[in-house]
């Protein structure tokens, strides 16, 4: 671990403020989780950011500045979730109207009729790519219901590329910037300071929602604290907080699952997703949930104790372990 990278309560400022108005502290011997970033750069990690109740309590960035971006992979996906909540406190969105009510092309098909955007969101439409493939926006929108709508769980690309689609039709009925990802930007992340972040786009030009983003841990934090504070900032409500309290609950096919965040429930069986954190023992609430990519690219949430932790990483697999970090984490909280 770089120490001097290393920023502590002394000086940082507030996630509530936007980047550029952070300000970096002298470096200590032994700073506040010290062994939480050790572990965490030891693994291929760049970044590391602790914050409580929107105020940074530390910080490692042994990978470059602390406003650089790294692609967080399917961590991408808990912007679906801010990407929905935004439209629905914009008015364009409703967790309960049909799918084939904006992707005309379902609405002569009994078995795709019925789905509402919240059973697409939270991964219970039955909707989800066959193995083998293209998993392109064209074939999402052929997909026909593999299940029983709310009697499985899929966490695979067809919901984001469909909710992104989703969006952009909406916005194009509203007179808005009808590309997803620059009217989120615009509309939620500038004012929260998650800027500037980058998006791999498709063949077709659409940013990719499930696996496109990046940002800076920074960034990345700043989104957590907004879901955290259930949309509002600075006593201005950016996204809904009802579907954003929504995303962070599990359903009956999968109690692990929100959207786009995983949720520390107790469960015997694995989720689709490789970590320890439902395994092995570690002393986080039960609230907690967590944005996940490969490499060990996190965010966790924790608003009972008002706590949100980013930490990324160059590395797109590695050995890693939830249970042991949000141990360290813990340790000096």
């Amino acid at each position: 671990m770089n120490r001097r990278a290393f920023l502590t309560a002394a000086a940082a400022s507030s996630v509530l403020s936007a980047s550029a108005a952070q300000r970096p502290a002298r470096a200590q011997a032994m700073p506040r989780f010290y062994e939480a970033a050790r572990y965490s750069s030891e693994r291929s990690g760049v970044s590391f950011l602790v914050a409580r109740h929107g105020v940074v309590l530390g910080e490692d960035y042994p990978g470059g500045a602390p406003d650089q971006r790294w692609h967080i992979g399917t961590g991408t996906r808990v912007f679906v979730a801010l990407l929905a909540a935004s439209l629905i406190e914009a008015r364009l969105l409703n967790l309960d109207e049909p799918v084939a009510a904006t992707l005309v092309e379902w609405s002569q098909d009994p078995a795709r009729l019925s789905i509402p955007i919240r059973s697409l969101l939270n991964g219970t439409s039955g909707i989800a790519f066959p193995r083998g493939g293209e998993r392109t926006l064209a074939v999402a929108l052929t997909l026909t219901p593999r299940a029983v709508l709310g009697q499985s769980f899929s966490a695979d690309e067809a919901m984001p590329l469909l909710m992104t689609e989703i969006a952009r039709r909406k916005l194009m009925g509203s007179n808005a910037e009808t590309d997803p990802a620059r009217w989120l930007t615009t509309r939620t992340l500038l004012p929260i300071g998650c800027v500037p972040i980058g998006w791999t786009r498709a063949s077709d030009g659409a940013a990719r929602f499930d696996d496109g983003a990046q940002v800076s841990a920074r960034g990345w934090a700043q989104t957590g604290e907004l879901i955290r504070r259930h949309g509002v900032w600075r006593a201005r409500q950016l996204a809904d907080g009802a579907a954003l309290q929504e995303a962070m609950r599990g359903t009956f096919a999968e109690p692990r699952a929100g959207v786009g965040l995983w949720l520390s429930h107790p469960e015997r069986r694995d989720p689709p997703i490789e970590s320890d954190l439902w395994r092995a023992a570690h002393p986080a609430p039960p609230d907690l949930v967590m944005a996940a990519g490969a490499g060990g690219q996190r965010l966790y949430i924790a608003p009972s104790v008002g706590l949100v932790v980013a930490r990324q990483s160059r590395a797109a697999d590695g050995p890693w372990s939830d249970a042991q970090f949000l141990s360290l984490i813990w340790r000096d909280l």
